[in-house]
């Protein structure tokens, strides 16, 4: 391959081999046509399973994503799933390259033609301190307090960083940035050792094993909206019908008995 494209795949270094930036573009762009090879294999060998790649984000995992996966796993479907999880534009990404079937994203026009959109959920995001904190599930804050706060985010283009630059800037008030953390492990971390405060949606706090010396608040006007985009040549399959609905019902269900507080679902009638 490395001769056929007259290019260096592979360098060898202390640490061992690594792709070089024509390796990675070929594994990104390769792994579509392998998705699509995949498919089109199952369907003329009329496989069993048919097999259904859904995405997510991190944020979901013990909220959405585990839950709906081992209830998956529980029942004699006839579907395969396949599950990502990924920084949402990571996801939005794959769902455009058709690696992924199901995407659940912040909902957004999407100016690719392959996606079916539809919003779902509606929920508030949350700042979180320490235990030393004043903070209170009772007590919203308002931009001009999130305003005097040393935030630990993601860097751009995290979607809740985005959000909360914007909305900071919406209401006169600057992001005052105390470090970049790319993993909710680490903010909460950073967070939990007195360094500052993050953001992030209910549903990323939702069981997580690290909340026991923190405090969180609502934000008093800004708020994520969830979607669930489906890729238009897959939508016709009956597998992905059936999981699309599957997935949708029991989000649904985690609104309606509670389990994701301050979320609201999204009637698209």
């Amino acid at each position: 391959m490395t001769h056929d494209l007259r290019v260096q795949l592979l360098v060898r270094d202390a640490r061992g081999v690594r792709l070089t930036e024509a390796g990675v573009a070929l594994v990104n762009g390769a792994r579509p046509i392998l998705r699509q090879a995949e498919l089109l294999r199952a369907e003329i060998g009329r496989q069993v399973k048919t097999q259904v790649a859904i995405g997510l984000p991190f944020s979901m995992n013990r909220l959405v994503t585990a839950p709906f996966a081992s209830d998956h796993l529980r029942t004699e479907s006839a579907v395969s799933l396949r599950v990502y999880e990924g920084f949402i534009h990571h996801l939005r990404e794959w769902a455009h390259q058709s690696l992924i079937d199901v995407a659940i994203l912040d909902d957004r026009e999407d100016d690719s033609s392959q996606l079916e959109r539809h919003p779902l959920i509606r929920e508030q995001l949350f700042v979180v301190g320490n235990h030393e904190t004043a903070l209170s599930l009772d007590r919203p804050i308002q931009a001009h307090e999130l305003g005097q706060y040393r935030l630990i985010l993601p860097g751009r283009p995290n979607l809740i960083r985005l959000s909360v630059e914007t909305y900071l800037k919406q209401h006169g008030e600057k992001f005052r940035r105390a470090a970049d953390a790319e993993t909710l492990a680490l903010c909460l971390s950073l967070v939990n050792d007195g360094h500052g405060y993050t953001v992030m949606p209910y549903c990323a706090l939702y069981e997580f094993p690290s909340l026991k010396g923190i405090k969180a608040a609502p934000i008093g006007d800004l708020s994520i909206t969830w979607a669930m985009y489906i890729n238009k040549a897959r939508r016709h399959s009956a597998g992905v019908r059936q999981t699309a609905q599957a997935l949708r019902a029991a989000m649904t269900r985690l609104v309606q008995d509670g389990r994701w507080a301050l979320a609201q679902v999204i009637d698209e009638g």
